[in-house]
């Protein structure tokens, strides 16, 4: 096998794990999806407002650059964009985290450790709307996976 062949091969090989890179921004939009549909208590602030609260209109934002992510890095599979995109999943799970110091916007008067059980509890929580318990959990836990499998891919992508 001569050079240009060998560099071929292994550009195929990361152009590849790029595409694989990409389909956890699918995911990541797919839950999202299930969030804005399912959790009444986003959509009304706990039954307080009617719909649509803020919130829920900031994870809609955030679902659309999921699948913007998504497209773009099936679409151009360059080292760049895989950085890009681990950057956005970083972004993403410090916010998530960083959502708890909104609980004062909240109208139900939760406390920070309250709205966090809310959030990244996977029984459901008390006096609450409808909704799935655990979503919030498993977005979190794609953007981390999303984070070690980008920089694993980035590492692997021709400069």
């Amino acid at each position: 096998m001569n050079t240009s062949e060998g560099k071929k091969n292994s550009t195929t090989g990361s152009g590849r794990l790029s595409a694989y890179f990409s389909l956890l921004f699918l995911i990541q939009f797919v839950i999202t999806l299930v969030i804005l549909l399912t959790d009444q208590n986003l959509q009304t602030d706990f039954g307080t407002v009617p719909k649509y609260f803020i919130h829920w209109y900031g994870l809609l934002a955030t679902g659309l650059v999921d699948i913007i992510a998504f497209i773009v890095l099936l679409a151009v599979r360059k080292r760049s964009m895989v950085g890009v995109g681990v950057g956005w999943a970083l972004f993403m799970a410090i916010f998530q985290i960083a959502d708890i110091a909104t609980y004062g916007m909240l109208n139900v008067g939760l406390s920070a450790g309250s709205f966090a059980q809310y959030l990244f509890g996977v029984t459901k929580f008390g006096g609450a709307l409808p909704y799935i318990p655990g979503m919030y959990d498993l977005l979190f836990a794609i953007y981390i996976i999303a984070i070690g499998v980008g920089l694993f891919v980035y590492r692997k992508m021709p400069n």
